[in-house]
């Protein structure tokens, strides 16, 4: 299956660099360091991602307006696009939020009226440089942004980042629009929710054999504002050679534990599972690593 996903937004938001570190594996502490210079033109790219082939549209933002009028643009970047990733950042938001709401909109309206069966995703990118005591308001600030577009469906939205302690938002993000039109991803993500669903503030990693987050389920009480910091617990961990690892973890002030196991054995695709959990102990999240290999013995 070949999957079309189009990167639009303003300038200097990041789009190249989010390609660049996601689906080329570039070191993303060096591009912080040494920014990309903007892209000039539109760029094309395949890419592999469990199975599914990524071609995927790289955007300059410079160009956007024409992009949003030019018809013939339109159909060549648009078209027979699965995903349409917006992404904007928080600076941007402040200082042009009504540009952004603009060319949401327009978006919305070229896919309507051209009849694509494409999704729009928003990336609000660079939450980084947001303070921490907004981070944990950016539920508010994300219902700011859907109000304002006031469009007759909800984009599924996501906060973002390249900076090493937030970089996992970023991974599971792409993984998670991926996920959607993956026939193996979806079966796993599946089995993910099945096994956490009566369970209570518990959440669940998958990882490839790059310790990146392809799959990430969470209970509807699990709090959201530990997720960044986990992401990077689960990156180092997910590092370490060993095959399974309990251990507590230390987040917001918060104790939670969590078990991690080595699944590589039952595909190639994947490295580790890891369960985390405010109320669930050492040995019932090994139950649930137990739980989960049957199941994945099984699809």
């Amino acid at each position: 299956m070949v999957l079309k996903i189009t990167l639009v937004g303003l300038p200097n938001v990041g789009k190249t660099t989010i390609k660049k570190v996601i689906f080329e594996g570039g070191d993303p502490n060096k591009l912080i360091l040494f920014p990309l210079e903007a892209t000039i033109g539109t760029k094309f790219s395949v890419h592999d991602f469990i199975d599914v082939k990524i071609s995927l549209v790289d955007t300059p933002g410079q160009s956007l307006p024409i992009l949003l009028e030019d018809e013939e643009k339109q159909i060549q970047l648009f078209e027979n696009s699965k995903a349409i990733i917006y992404i904007f950042d928080y600076e941007n938001w402040i200082s042009q939020s009504q540009e952004i709401i603009d060319d949401i909109g327009k978006i919305y309206r070229i896919i309507k009226n051209r009849n694509y069966k494409t999704k729009i995703f928003l990336f609000l990118h660079k939450i980084d440089l947001i303070s921490q005591k907004m981070r944990g308001k950016i539920n508010l600030l994300k219902e700011q942004v859907i109000n304002q577009l006031n469009l007759p469906v909800e984009l599924n939205f996501y906060f973002t980042s390249l900076y090493p302690d937030l970089i996992y938002s970023s991974y599971n993000a792409i993984s998670d629009i991926i996920s959607n039109f993956s026939e193996n991803a979806l079966k796993l993500k599946d089995l993910t929710n099945l096994i956490i669903a009566n369970l209570s503030r518990t959440i669940c990693f998958v990882t490839d054999n790059n310790s990146n987050i392809i799959i990430q389920a969470n209970t509807q009480d699990f709090d959201n504002t530990l997720i960044p910091n986990l992401h990077e617990k689960v990156y180092n961990l997910s590092k370490t050679p060993k095959e399974s690892n309990f251990s507590l973890i230390d987040s917001h002030s918060k104790v939670l534990y969590m078990v991690m196991e080595n699944i590589s054995n039952l595909s190639p695709n994947f490295q580790n599972v890891i369960f985390i959990s405010e109320t669930l102990g050492k040995n019932d999240l090994l139950d649930l690593i137990d739980k989960f290999k049957v199941e994945l013995k099984k699809k």
